[in-house]
């Protein structure tokens, strides 16, 4: 017959108990975890989604498989209200993009370190900040220990943060104190992305979970590309007129031959007009067509007025 002493034990919220674990009808949500957006995932993870403070690893075998995708409707919704740190991306953050998606990206921080050491002392920081509801790093690998894990989750847990780690698949070997690692997995499909729960708490690992990233690219990339158009264009009309104020000798646009018109304006374009456009372009169309770099790996210029 248990006793008091028992019964307090058996409730003591660092005890976990089988019959504790998470219901699979998805319901079990609670106030201390944050919903990834996804169902699939959610009824897989004990409270219904992200841990709303803790350390997460995304193992990935490279850069662009779906891994932001994942993380756009956490970001869209802590981003209305609170920062969002990045620390040494391995692409610069394309604001216009992420604010397609619905991701405000004047809540958005981008922070670049020098060495590891900086890397993690930065992400500590962020976390015990209390100014900011997520930190996502790429941290060197190779420098990576258990014991910084273990740092960056109290920093986490102490700050009320999300501090998510994106990792080589390799790491998946190596220990970490994370308390939800996840390898991800490209599939055939651009909108698909496959899951392996590593490492949850209340659960045991859970392989081959199929997320749909519900993402339908063109319609979320219209409004991006309307403005890249406007953009061009006011580009093109503002070089025209720098061109017609160096002529020596001026001439009405009817004195001007189609040819030496078109030569003149696409010589009064800066060199990286043109090429900025086209870099947008490409990312979305190739990305789309190959399911490699996908709208994870973003133009390393800002346009339309973004930053």
């Amino acid at each position: 017959m248990p006793t008091q002493s028992n019964s307090n034990l058996l409730n003591h919220p660092l005890l976990w108990r089988g019959k504790d674990l998470l219901n699979r009808s998805g319901t079990s949500h609670d106030s201390s975890t944050l919903s990834s957006g996804h169902p699939e995932l959610d009824s897989q993870l004990q409270g219904g989604g992200w841990p709303q403070q803790g350390l997460v690893d995304l193992l990935l075998p490279h850069a662009g498989i779906g891994e932001l995708r994942l993380l756009l409707p956490i970001l869209e919704s802590l981003t209305q209200t609170s920062y969002v740190v990045w620390i040494n991306p391995p692409f610069i953050p394309y604001a216009a993009a992420l604010d397609a998606f619905g991701v405000n990206p004047h809540n958005l921080l981008v922070v670049q370190t020098q060495t590891h050491e900086e890397t993690l002392w930065s992400m500590e920081r962020c976390c015990l900040s209390g100014g900011c509801a997520a930190v996502l790093a790429w941290p060197e690998e190779r420098k990576l220990n258990i014991k910084e894990t273990r740092r960056v989750q109290l920093a986490a847990r102490s700050g009320h943060t999300l501090a998510v780690f994106f990792r080589p698949i390799d790491a998946v070997a190596r220990s970490s104190l994370a308390e939800l690692r996840l390898a991800l997995r490209p599939v055939d499909s651009v909108d698909e992305l496959a899951v392996d729960i590593v490492k949850r708490k209340g659960g045991w690992p859970m392989p081959n979970i199929r997320l749909s990233l519900n993402v339908t690219r063109y319609q979320a990339m219209e409004p991006l590309h309307k403005q890249l158009a406007l953009w061009q264009k006011l580009e093109h009309e503002q070089a025209q007129e720098r061109a017609q104020e160096r002529v020596k000798e001026p001439a009405t646009e009817q004195e001007i031959k189609p040819e030496t018109k078109q030569k003149t304006e696409q010589a009064a374009l800066p060199a990286d007009v043109g090429s900025a456009i086209t870099d947008a372009q490409l990312f979305a169309d190739f990305a789309y067509e190959r399911g490699q770099l996908e709208q994870d790996v973003l133009p390393t210029k800002p346009l339309g007025g973004l930053h």
